[in-house]
């Protein structure tokens, strides 16, 4: 048999039932032993091997007394059948650590107001978990993460429902409700009012984000709905940093959303004005493709920021009840 027609031949007839059968006759010196340990008939045991033997058209054994030793051909080929095995035991090793999402990656992108300061808390969960994960994060606002997710380029989208339709070939699973609230340093001089009025807060300095950001219409259209004017601010960031930096570190107010309060960097030392804007909460979601099962991280992620949500709601009524007592 020629080298070409022995490539070509043995995708096509090599079984792996009689490579298994191969490496066990290899291992114990003996057709009689494979049979055993393999819980087959000694006859089968000897079809397998002259079935392989007439794939590779080579003699793979010869008989001895007692037993059986592998000729030259035999000696070549047991590493490679080795390495076949080997490999399909590392394959179902991988298979398996991929489907309990003990390793993997994933690509999850968010857009900044309500995914920063929780996500980074959530992504710390699972590394602990699961140390072998890889974790690519995509900032980009609602329309572009849609579009991402259509293109494949990313998994998981972390999104507010009220500035998108996610559309029918999207699956959306509810993780929170968001509500529009004035953030404020802790020691700012309105923090200890148990009632503010909206001239009041609009007199204050503020920081906003650019007129051409989503946020800002959101607002927007949130005061002029309630027929209220919007703040004269002196600062302007996109940057969701930089306007909680400018809330901590220069009194200035802001308009944020929960997830600031709860799980943003520096949390302790900001606080919800008592001004409460009468809108109905938005839906924060994840959103995956309908059309692919999300994968275990992608699952793992989301209950993650579930539990952290969870237990933000516990911890929110105590941390008033003790504000409210000092």
């Amino acid at each position: 048999m020629t080298l070409n027609s022995l490539i070509q031949r043995l995708p096509r007839h090599l079984k792996l039932s009689e490579l298994r059968v191969f490496i066990a006759v290899l291992e114990h010196r003996s057709f009689r032993k494979a049979a055993t340990v393999l819980h087959l008939t000694q006859p089968a045991v000897t079809k397998a091997i002259a079935g392989l033997e007439g794939t590779l058209g080579v003699k793979l054994f010869d008989r001895m007394t007692g037993g059986v030793e592998p000729t030259v051909h035999g000696r070549t080929f047991a590493p490679r059948a080795a390495a076949v095995f080997d490999e399909l035991r590392r394959a179902a090793q991988e298979l398996s650590w991929v489907a309990n999402g003990d390793q993997g990656n994933l690509r999850v992108g968010i857009v900044p107001m309500p995914a920063i300061p929780f996500l980074p808390l959530a992504i710390k969960r699972m590394a602990d978990a699961r140390p072998k994960v890889f974790v690519s994060v995509v900032e980009a606002r609602e329309a572009e993460l849609l579009d991402r997710l259509r293109k494949r380029d990313i998994e998981l989208a972390i999104l507010r429902l009220s500035l998108v339709d996610p559309g029918d070939d999207m699956a959306v699973a509810q993780l929170y409700e968001e509500k529009l609230c004035v953030v404020a340093h802790k020691d700012h001089r309105l923090a200890r009012h148990t009632s503010l009025s909206w001239p009041e807060l609009a007199q204050e300095r503020w920081v906003m984000p650019p007129a051409d950001c989503d946020f800002f219409g959101h607002v927007l259209r949130t005061l002029q709905g309630l027929g209220m004017e919007m703040p004269q601010h002196m600062v302007e960031a996109y940057s969701i940093q930089i306007q909680f930096g400018m809330v901590l570190h220069a009194g200035m107010l802001s308009f944020g959303m929960r997830s600031q309060i709860d799980f943003a960097p520096g949390k302790e030392f900001a606080v919800r004005l008592p001004f409460e804007l009468p809108v109905r909460p938005r839906a924060v979601a994840a959103v995956t493709l309908s059309s692919h099962e999300p994968s275990p991280l992608a699952r793992q992620l989301v209950d993650h920021i579930r539990d952290l949500v969870a237990e933000a709601a516990q911890v929110r009524p105590m941390a008033q009840r003790v504000a409210a007592a000092d």
